[in-house]
């Protein structure tokens, strides 16, 4: 099954000093409720063929996830990969950044590929898609709140 999810919002910094933090795949674990841990990460949001591990929360535990990151336009957009390392699941976001006002508004969108017949939540299709559109939101909600907290404001 594929799983579309897409989230928008608005954060108000200006991208060039959010990106600094957004790019660091290391302060994932900070703000995204799905994943636990950032490791062996080599490079940058910011830089095509940047790879890392991560520790994602699902409905039947913990799994790690390499990723590898296939697109970037500095301060506009953001692709990377995810595949599961121990099973069959796979994922691509994207994350678009335009400029609005003092701040920037963003559209994140993930593809969720999940093999039909798995066990549990993992198999109900509904489940999986409201649960990754609440975790995206509150990813999102968590990000916006930690950046505006963590960089400077426009006097």
């Amino acid at each position: 099954m594929l799983i579309h999810t897409r989230v928008s919002g608005h954060i108000d910094i200006p991208i060039e000093q959010a990106w600094a933090f957004i790019r660091d795949i290391h302060t994932l674990p900070m703000w995204h409720v799905m994943v636990v841990e950032a490791k062996d990460v080599v490079g940058t949001f910011d830089q095509v063929g940047s790879t890392g591990t991560l520790v994602l929360k699902a409905p039947d535990g913990l799994h790690d996830f390499h990723i590898e990151v296939t697109r970037v336009e500095p301060h506009r957009l953001v692709t990377h990969v995810g595949q599961q390392v121990d099973g069959p699941m796979r994922y691509t976001t994207t994350v678009h950044y335009v400029p609005a006002g003092p701040g920037f508004d963003w559209t994140w969108e993930q593809d969720n590929e999940i093999p039909s017949g798995q066990p549990g939540p993992l198999g109900n299709e509904t489940f999986m898609a409201r649960l990754m559109e609440q975790g995206i939101r509150q990813s999102a909600e968590n990000n916006k709140l930690l950046l505006e907290a963590m960089v400077p404001q426009p006097a």
